[in-house]
């Protein structure tokens, strides 16, 4: 059903952007509203029954859009059955002012053409006195309005959380304001004889501040609906729905991108909307004929990252100095924290208001506004084009605003700590007034001062949180006064007490004097008293000895005594024992007796037991059948339970790897930390099932490394200008590369620290370079009219031959077949291609248009040329035939044959990138999409597993061949453009030469780089990094990222 819904939108023109932003979608809107078909029966079922809905979720789930396109689109159509279905519908916000603003909405629904703006004023001032008179004021207005009658009328208050600010103020009129409002609503739904029904949609974060409203809280608890969380199929829905409406395409990855970035959380979808505009009106911009919307068009806006903060930064950039601080007050002034979770929320709030506030002119504020809300950004309200007066609510679009853009959550975040401390300030005024608190003293005092001078509270400003403004400034002035003064007394006080402490010291030092000579006087008294002492301590050690001899003569008698006792009691024993070891031989006698008779019981009992056992053995074969196919079955439905589990678990620790991965890159201050999330995340990866290429986690690795080794860890240094070529030895430990200095460098990819090895030094500009498929010989060409060829096998470098071209021409391409020795493709500045054969230089073609780069079949039989008309053409070398491969739009740039022979992989000027196969005729090209500027090299490894592109827009993007459908892995850790690309023999590396004169090279085995880490590693994770960087669950257990390492402290 949803695939045929699409299918009616494929012809529509692209000449609008299908995705409103950050705004909610509009009634008009309802064919652009995709992802919840067949949620609205139940809400518009609640709200036939109960006159009354409350649809709540998180900020950023789609209540307002779900109301305007899900729902009313299908009350105009007559949903209630046996009613009218003619509805007006009164759509309002809670504001700063609940009253007028609804008096406002049921005022724009009635006919006022005929009337003057004086009249308007004075209708919609009635409006608002009877809406005030009692809480039957909405009936009342209802009844007396013509527009409204022989019709249903639907009362629906968006965004109704903006009420409960009033409950928190201590201004009793704004309370009454909020207790009118919802008493009108609630008198409108009980009464019987209108059919007025009534909406509310409210973040799921107000939720328990409605307690305070009983007859709400009643009407809630019977009639509300919980928006669910989108399904990822119907997340799908909403961005391919839109898109085809607006009669374009968007690839599968692009999708997949989306809903990854998108992950679980609800409070996303406005940033994907957001995301989805930028991406749209990008894709217009820079589109190419029949092109679809695809991860490059994302990827150039910021991704949803960073969409929504580069888009309002643009604004506010291009603000002068003094508008940027007009800026940061006007979004202080409609935003605030409040909530159950002390959230950011909106804080509607009329121009006017601004103004005295801010006190800046109008005009000034406006033209800040303005730039929030030109075509294509609305990130603030009203839309553009609406004209802006004193009376106008200034809003942002949505909360999410507050979440994305790091500047305003700063700024939310500043401006709550100065309301705190305004607050906080104003109670204790309150506190010293009434005699039950004192004065501050610092640090709250200092907090306090400080400020008042950064902030400049104005009077205005503070009556918005408490009206006592001039009280608290007068406590803080007070607070100020008495703390110097108390500090002034306390430095008198001081001074005296050094005075006091000085002349107490004098009469002590008498004292002590006086106190020494009796001390003197003691000391000598008690050297007497140890003599004395000591005499007394010899006579009472003698007096010890003479009382230890006489103990011990008693202890010997004692023990004679002891001795004699023990004899006669063993004598006692030998008797008692014989005495029991006869009775003990007759009991024994009995015994045997009783065990003979047991056994024969026992020998019968045995007899009949075995005939028992022998039919209970046929009744247990039978139960143990039954039993083994219950296991069986048991044991397959517990085999999918446990294999559905185990998905779910991979999947989840998929996503975990690859939220660390990219968290990684922000912990380089701990080069350990970030290593250690790095690696764990590959290990999730490897572990459940992820793909070989994915670049996120290679990314992670990447910078990991970069973060210990240094900025120039992968550079290779020798060239003196910038880098025309690089080729590989047939072993993974040289590089070859040539330069525009005239130097042919070697570099050992075993040791990259090392300075480039010269193999020879021109004294021309070299062009050109290729190796031959056995290894053996190394070709080198450029503004010379000759090839020289080197014999480069093994550890040999020498100079083999020196092919000579005719005088005054230069050579600017040479390739060498990637399967077989069967010669040198050349193609020189005289515009001829040549082919060597070992022997011999012949003559293959004279191109008509200018060559822009070349290649040769893996098979040696033929020579392909891109020309600067977009042409591909194939020439035979065996007959010199030439033909025509393909004719594109754009001049080619770069080709390239892969080894096994089966891809032609070709790029143009403008990026793009294709892919023929040369073993299926009339086989489809695959684009590959990704590069915004010319396409430099392609390259493929010596596997053909892995093709590597290098573009002028400063990327190099190595693709999966196994899976094409794949995202590329992206270098752009550089700021120059790639001339050359090469992979070493074994795959395991890609090199670049670039135009600031260095060889780069990065890894391609992510296993490699994991090895490494660990390597570098010196303790795993500790318990609360694990808890914080991977997961706080049982589900996900700590684990050693890094063999048996010790934790971090």
């Amino acid at each position: 059903m949803q695939a045929s819904i699409l299918e009616n939108y494929t012809a529509t023109e692209t000449a609008f952007n299908p995705f409103p932003g950050l705004r909610p979608f509009t009634i008009e809107e309802s064919h652009l509203f995709f992802g919840r078909e067949g949620q609205s029966d139940e809400v518009l079922m609640k709200l036939y029954e109960n006159r009354f809905v409350a649809v709540v979720g998180p900020s950023g789930s789609g209540k307002s859009s779900f109301i305007y396109c899900g729902v009313i689109p299908i009350l105009y159509g007559g949903f209630v059955a046996n009613k009218t279905s003619n509805w007006n519908v009164v759509v309002a916000r809670p504001g700063a002012s609940p009253i007028e603003n609804l008096a406002e909405a049921i005022f724009k629904k009635m006919h006022t053409q005929d009337l003057n703006e004086e009249d308007k004023i004075i209708r919609k001032k009635i409006i608002a006195t009877l809406l005030r008179s009692s809480s039957l004021g909405l009936i009342e207005v209802i009844l007396n309005t013509p527009e409204f009658s022989e019709q249903n009328t639907l009362i629906l208050i968006d965004q109704f959380e903006e009420l409960f600010r009033f409950r928190k103020q201590d201004d009793a009129e704004a309370i009454n304001e909020a207790l009118n409002f919802v008493n009108l609503l609630m008198e409108a739904i009980r009464y019987e004889g209108l059919p007025i029904y009534v909406a509310i949609t409210m973040r799921s974060d107000f939720i328990g501040e409605c307690a305070f409203f009983p007859d709400l809280t009643k009407a809630i608890n019977n009639s509300y609906y919980m928006i669910p969380q989108m399904t990822r199929e119907q997340k799908r829905m909403a961005i391919i729905g839109p898109v085809a409406v607006g009669g374009a395409e968007i690839t599968p990855r692009l999708v997949q991108r989306l809903l990854n970035d998108l992950g679980d959380n609800p409070d996303q979808l406005p940033i994907l909307q957001h995301s989805l505009m930028r991406t749209w009106d990008y894709w217009i911009r820079h589109k190419e004929t029949n092109e679809p919307l695809d991860v490059h068009h994302y990827e150039a806006i910021g991704t949803m990252k960073e969409a929504l903060s580069l888009h309002a930064n643009e604004a506010y950039d291009e603000l002068t100095e003094a508008q940027k601080r007009v800026c940061e007050k006007l979004f202080k002034t409609i935003t605030e924290k409040g909530g159950d979770q002390n959230q950011g929320i909106r804080r509607p709030t009329a121009l006017g208001e601004i103004t005295a506030i801010i006190g800046a002119r109008q005009e000034d504020i406006i033209t800040v506004i303005d730039k929030f809300r030109e075509p294509g950004r609305s990130l603030v309200t009203p839309a553009y084009g609406i004209p802006l007066h004193a009376n106008s609510i200034i809003d942002i679009s949505h909360e999410s605003l507050m979440r994305i853009w790091t500047r305003l959550k700063n700024w939310v975040d500043d401006e709550a700590e100065a309301v705190q401390m305004y607050l906080r300030l104003s109670e204790a005024s309150a506190m010293y007034q009434v005699g039950k608190a004192g004065l501050w003293r610092p640090p709250d005092l200092q907090l306090a001062l400080n400020w008042r001078e950064k902030h400049k509270p104005t009077l205005l400003w503070a009556q918005r949180h408490n009206p006592a403004f001039e009280r608290a400034m007068v406590f803080l002035d007070y607070s100020q006064k008495e703390y110097e003064a108390e500090q002034r007394i306390k430095e008198m006080l001081q001074k005296r007490t050094l005075k006091r402490t000085r002349m107490t010291a004098i009469i002590l030092g008498l004292f002590t004097l006086v106190a020494i000579a009796f001390l003197i006087y003691a000391l000598a008294k008690r050297v007497e008293a140890d003599q004395q002492r000591a005499r007394a301590e010899e006579q009472k050690l003698l007096a010890i000895k003479q009382e230890k001899l006489a103990k011990e003569n008693a202890k010997e008698a004692i023990r004679q005594k002891e001795e004699a006792e023990k004899a006669r009691e063993e004598a006692e024993i030998q008797k008692n024992r014989a005495e029991i070891a006869k009775i003990e031989a007759e009991q024994q006698r009995e015994e045997a007796e009783k065990q003979r008779e047991i056994a024969e019981n026992q020998r019968r009992e045995a007899i009949k037991a075995k005939d028992e056992a022998k039919a209970s053995e046929e009744r247990a074969k039978e139960n143990a059948k039954i039993a083994e196919e219950r296991r069986k079955e048991a044991e397959a439905a517990t085999k999918e339970a446990n294999l559905q589990k185990n998905r779910a678990k991979n999947q989840r620790l998929l996503s975990i790897a690859q939220a660390m991965a990219l968290k990684s890159k922000q912990l380089s201050e701990d080069p350990e930390l970030q290593a250690l999330n790095a690696q764990q995340a590959y290990k999730f990866h490897s572990d459940n099932g992820g793909s070989k290429f994915h670049p996120d986690i290679y990314q992670g690795l990447y910078y990991a490394i970069r973060t210990y080794e240094g900025e120039d860890f992968n550079k290779l240094k020798g060239h003196t200008d910038f880098v025309r070529a690089i080729v590989p030895a047939q072993t993974g430990k040289y590089v070859y590369s040539a330069g525009s200095a005239g130097e042919v460098l070697r570099f050992d990819l075993e040791n990259t620290k090392k300075q480039g090895e010269v193999i020879t030094k021109n004294s021309y500009v070299n062009k050109t370079m290729a190796i031959s498929y056995d290894g053996q010989f190394l070709a080198v060409a450029g503004n010379a009219n000759k090839i020289q060829i080197f014999d480069v096998k093994g550890e040999s470098k020498r100079l083999q031959n020196n092919i000579v071209l005719p005088p005054e021409i230069s050579v600017w391409f040479l390739a060498y077949p990637s399967r077989s020795n069967e010669g040198l493709a050349i193609l020189a500045s005289n515009k001829k291609i040549y082919f060597y054969n070992g022997r011999e230089v012949k003559t293959i073609g004279s191109p008509k248009e200018q060559v822009t780069c070349l290649a040769i079949t893996a098979d040696g039989k033929h020579i392909i040329t891109g020309d600067a008309k977009g042409q591909v053409i194939f020439w035979n070398i065996q007959n010199n035939e030439e033909k025509i491969f393909l004719t594109d739009n754009q001049p080619i740039s770069a080709l390239r044959v892969s080894h096994n022979g089966k891809w032609l992989a070709v790029g143009n000027e403008q990026g793009k990138l294709r892919l023929y196969n040369l073993q299926k005729e009339n086989a489809k090209p695959i684009n590959l999409f990704g590069h915004s500027r010319q396409i430099t090299d392609i390259v493929f490894s010596n596997d053909d597993a892995q093709m590597a592109s290098a573009s002028m827009d400063k990327t190099v993007r190595v693709w999966n061949m196994n899976n094409l459908n794949s995202e590329p892995m992206v270098f752009n850790d550089y700021n120059t453009w790639v001339t050359t690309l090469s992979f070493n023999a074994d795959g395991s590396k890609l090199i670049a030469g670039t135009r600031d004169k260095v060889v780069r090279f990065w890894y391609t085995e992510i296993s490699k780089m994991s090895d490494y880490l660990c390597g570098k590693i010196k303790k795993n994770m500790s318990d609360e990094e694990w808890k914080r960087y991977v997961a706080d669950d049982d589900d996900v257990p700590y684990e050693k990222t890094c063999g048996d390492l010790p934790k971090r402290e």
